[in-house]
């Protein structure tokens, strides 16, 4: 398995804020764990 710098648990509004944050802080290695077959979370109920 790879190494990863952040690991995020959930896809959704928070979850990608966060990866967008480690992103902007100049992390490369980031892996989003969504339970849904997209990300968006709540924000694919509206």
């Amino acid at each position: 398995m790879k190494p990863y710098d952040v690991i995020i648990v959930g896809g959704g509004p928070a979850g990608l804020a966060a990866a967008i944050s480690a992103k902007k802080e100049g992390i490369d290695s980031i892996l989003i764990i969504e339970r849904d077959n997209q990300l968006g979370g709540i924000l694919n109920q509206c």
